[in-house]
């Protein structure tokens, strides 16, 4: 197997690490499910998904963000997962979850987990459930997931989570190599190969149905391929982009559902079909002017300034001023536009909006990121912008109860670790 050459040791001594970024959409959310483009970026925050030899005969999840911690008899699982794809893993062959399928795996984790479970829970646990039995069938483990991202935001949480699971399990049963081990005190992270990459996107995707019901496939694939990606109708483009990206994210703090923001947009366009359309035309004419943007090559051979990187605007945010470059200041305004369209479909929040205005006051300009409705707001900083300046937009939006970080836009994808258990 292939981990076992890379390590030299058998699966049963092994801790498997894998980790996968959360993503923020710069624009087109919502109108790509509809068949327009979209442009998306890695987002330097993590979960990570360890998987270790389980204790007796048994799987164990633990889900500390969630507050799970849940452990079963293979016998168990065995009766409830009555599918035989299930309990025949073939993990380089993805298997699709039929929505027939759902309803007695759901029964069971929602009476695993009772009436108290956090929000989000049980779709989490039920994913688990079907990756774990998918790619690994019955073998005893434990399970853990952590995660640096915000559940609920708009950055992607629940698609790290199923492509961080998928990457630990692939890796876990050899499906895809692992680094050599350099000591139990210092962790070694690797892309996954570029030929394994589509298969953990794919398996991820899958978890993605059972917690989103209808995904647009954007956010596992930012979070398995990382950096810059265009996505439209199932095409996947990666961007190689030299424009410096400095954002500041914003939490409203306030939770929303995913799917019935998606369903919500899908039945306006249906009462709407023309002006609904209209609108997803434009979107998806902003976010292929994005892609025209941040492929503009900053420097030339030379090293010097191309149009596009002088400075074109001067703004004062408080009492300092803001230099603009003029690619800075058509990204603002396609921001601003996106922004408003998101409104127009319904998917904006009074939250939001109080960001967007906050920002605005500080000649910024800022979108929701995601699914809406609440979640996260990204504010484009422009690359001159001092710190200063960033602190006094903080202290403001701290002040209205939000809270905001700067964020590291374009990393790294997918990657995978591990260490031989004493």
């Amino acid at each position: 197997m292939a981990m076992a050459m890379a390590m030299g040791a058998p699966r049963e001594q092994l801790r498997v690490d894998a980790r996968a970024p959360g993503k923020v959409i710069l624009s087109g959310e919502h109108a790509v499910v509809h068949g327009t483009s979209a442009v998306a970026a890695a987002l330097g925050l993590y979960t990570t998904a360890t998987i270790r030899p389980g204790v007796d005969d048994g799987c164990v999840l633990d889900l500390p963000q969630l507050g799970v911690n849940l452990k079963w008899p293979l016998k168990v699982i065995e009766e409830i997962v009555t599918q035989g794809h299930l309990l025949d893993p073939k993990p380089a062959h993805v298997a699709s979850y039929a929505e027939s399928e759902w309803p007695q795996l759901g029964a069971f984790v929602e009476q695993q987990l009772g009436l108290h479970a956090v929000k989000g829970a049980d779709a989490a646990v039920t994913a688990f459930l079907f990756l774990y039995t998918s790619i690994l069938g019955l073998q005893p483990v434990t399970v853990r997931v952590t995660s640096e991202l915000p559940v609920g935001a708009g950055l992607g949480s629940s698609a790290a989570y199923c492509v961080a699971l998928s990457a630990g399990l692939l890796a876990y049963c050899g499906e895809i190599d692992l680094p050599q081990e350099n000591g139990a005190d210092r962790k070694t992270w690797i892309d996954v190969n570029e030929k394994k990459i589509d298969l953990v996107n794919r398996w991820a995707f899958e978890g993605e149905r059972i917690i989103h019901g209808r995904p647009s496939g954007i956010d596992n694939t930012v979070s398995s391929f990382g950096y810059v990606v265009k996505f439209k109708q199932g095409q996947i483009t990666r961007l190689h982009t030299q424009l410096p990206l400095r954002m500041l994210l914003t939490n409203t703090q306030v939770g929303r559902n995913t799917k019935a923001l998606v369903a919500g947009v899908g039945e306006r366009a249906l009462r709407h079909p023309a002006a609904m359309g209209a609108i997803f035309k434009a979107i998806d004419e902003i976010a292929e002017e994005v892609v025209t943007i941040l492929l503009t090559p900053s420097e030339n051979s030379g090293g010097e300034k191309k149009k596009g990187e002088e400075i074109v605007s001067t703004e004062e945010c408080g009492p300092h001023p803001v230099f603009k470059t003029e690619q800075e200041v058509r990204l603002q305004e396609l921001v601003e536009m996106n922004q408003g369209l998101l409104q127009g479909i319904g998917v904006s929040h009074l939250s939001i909006e109080s960001i967007c205005q906050i920002t605005a006051s500080y000649r910024l300009q800022s979108k929701l990121t995601g699914a809406g409705g609440g979640g996260c707001v990204l504010t484009l900083l422009p690359h001159k912008l001092s710190s200063t300046s960033v602190e006094l937009v903080k202290v403001d939006l701290e002040a209205k109860g939000f809270s905001c970080f700067e964020a590291v836009i374009g990393g790294n994808g997918v990657q995978v670790s591990c260490q031989t258990l004493s």
